[in-house]
This record gives structure tokens, C-alpha cells and sequence, in this order.
């Protein structure tokens, strides 16, 4: 399991800024790294007015060219994805809780005024402060929640209510709910933690640098073609770059995985079930 701790301290200072403030950013962080990349060449080409022109093969353009795009669409693939689990994560926590506001309805009124009790804090104090702990580089508790209340009080209730065949069997839907409630919150938690550190963004800006040197190299002396080069490869890199920053936190920064949809969810639950004649 990644831990907060081991990702780069400057992504909270990425993740305040704005959508467009970040694509942009990103797009002359690429850029930077072309003229790295064209500091290097002119430093064993010379004067570029006075360049010949370059005798690379294509082959060895395409060899160290083709690798890179592979490696960063793999990249961008393998986050996006990561990012939509934890879309989906969210939405099947708002089918449980809603799920689980109908089957308290059937317990018995005091038991169903404590689980509903309990049900309401983890929407409106457990989830919305799990996102605050997300925003804020550190872990939600697993313990001492409304959750954990819920997973501890129901075997309480079940041993209450045995001898009632209707209660019990809500019960026993009320803890398979509580159980995949948990795993979901379990599983959405693993999700909120990206996937690249320091060490792997150096590698991606390592591997863009060794793109940008074989490119230039071959367009070396051509200002039309190289200022090309450069623009293209900024703009297409780093929009990827921005993909894989923007996504590889789901549920922090701007372009975030709300906990909206669980709120609405239980509230809409309840609305019906008290508009039910």
C-alpha cells in the first residue's frame, strides 16, 4: 500500500492551483525540458547557423521515440483507470447507504432510531471528514467512526431480537450491508493514494529529455523545424503529464471524485420513504 508520505511534497502546492493553471504549468514544465534538451545538443553541435546536417538514422529515432510514448500511455492508462475505480467506488457506497436507509426502516423503532442515528453520522461526519483527511495528505481513521459503531451495535441487536423472525432477517441484511460498506470504504481509501513519487517523475522527465535530445538532434540547425518540435512535444507530452497529475489523486485538487453522490443518495432515500403513504 503507497503511503501519503512517500508522494511529492510539491503536489499539495500543484493540486491548489486550477485546472487550467495546472495544464499550463505542466505544459511549460515539457517545454523547459526541450530546451534542456537543446542546450545539450548545441553543446557537442556548435553554432546551430553552422550545424551539418544530421547523419541519425531513422531507425534510432524511432527506437528511442516509440519507447517513450508506450511507457507515458501506459502511464496515463494505469492512472485514468485508477481514477474511474474510484468514481465507481464512490457510487456503490451511495447504492449501500441508500440500501441501507430501507432496510433500517424495517427494525424495530428504537433499534431503527440508533442505526439511523449512527447511519447519518457516517454520511454527514464520517465521509465528508475522510475528504478533509484526503485533502489534507493523511489517512481517514478506520476506527472510532460511525461505521465502526453500526459494525459493533448490530450483533448486540441480533442476539436482542432472535426470537423475531422479520427483525432477524433484517438484521442480517443491515450486517451484509454494514460488511460491504466497510470494504467499500476500505477500497476507497486505498484509492485516494496516487502512485508516483519523486523518483518516478524524475524517471518520466529522464525519458522525455532522452526523447527531446534524438528529436532535436535530427532538426538541429533547422530553426522552423526545431521551434515545431519543441511546441509539438510540449503540448502533447505535457498534456499527458497534466493527465497523470490531475488524476493520480482522485479524490483531491480541483478535478476530484466528489462525495456528493453518497449524501444525495441518503437524503433522497429518506425523502421517499417519508413521502410513502
Amino acid at each position: 500500500m503507497f503511503n501519503y508520505s512517500a508522494l511529492p511534497d510539491w503536489y499539495d502546492w500543484a493540486y491548489a492551483l486550477s485546472e487550467a493553471g495546472l495544464l499550463l504549468i505542466s505544459l511549460l514544465a515539457t517545454l523547459f525540458i526541450g530546451v534542456l534538451a537543446s542546450l545539450v545538443v548545441a553543446l557537442y553541435r556548435g553554432r546551430p547557423g553552422r550545424a551539418k546536417p544530421s547523419s541519425m538514422p531513422p531507425g534510432f529515432l524511432t527506437g528511442i521515440v516509440l519507447p517513450v510514448s508506450v511507457v507515458l500511455g501506459l502511464l496515463v492508462n494505469d492512472v485514468w483507470r485508477k481514477y474511474d475505480d474510484a468514481h465507481d467506488v464512490v457510487l456503490q457506497e451511495a447504492a449501500i447507504v441508500a440500501d441501507l436507509v430501507r432496510v433500517i426502516q424495517l427494525l424495530p423503532e428504537s433499534a431503527a432510531e440508533e442505526m439511523g442515528a449512527l447511519l447519518y453520522g457516517y454520511v454527514h461526519g464520517d465521509v465528508p471528514s475522510d475528504w478533509r483527511a484526503f485533502q489534507s495528505r493523511t489517512l481517514p481513521p478506520v476506527t472510532r467512526s460511525a461505521l465502526a459503531e453500526m459494525t459493533a451495535r448490530t450483533p448486540a441487536l441480533q442476539r436482542q431480537y432472535r426470537g423475531d423472525g422479520a427483525t432477524s432477517h433484517a438484521l442480517e441484511l443491515l450486517a451484509r450491508d454494514i460488511a460491504t460498506l466497510d470494504k467499500t470504504r476500505k477500497a476507497r481509501i486505498n484509492l485516494s493514494m496516487g502512485r508516483m513519487d519523486n523518483t518516478r517523475w524524475f524517471v518520466l522527465a529522464l525519458l522525455m529529455f532522452s526523447c527531446l535530445v534524438m528529436l532535436v538532434e535530427v532538426v538541429y540547425g533547422q530553426w522552423r523545424n526545431h521551434l515545431l518540435v519543441l511546441v509539438l512535444f510540449a503540448l502533447g507530452y505535457g498534456s499527458l503529464a497534466y493527465m497523470v497529475l490531475t488524476h493520480d489523486r482522485p479524490y483531491t485538487g480541483a478535478t476530484i471524485a466528489s462525495h456528493a453522490p453518497i449524501t444525495a443518495a441518503y437524503v433522497t432515500e429518506v425523502q421517499a420513504l417519508k413521502n410513502r403513504p
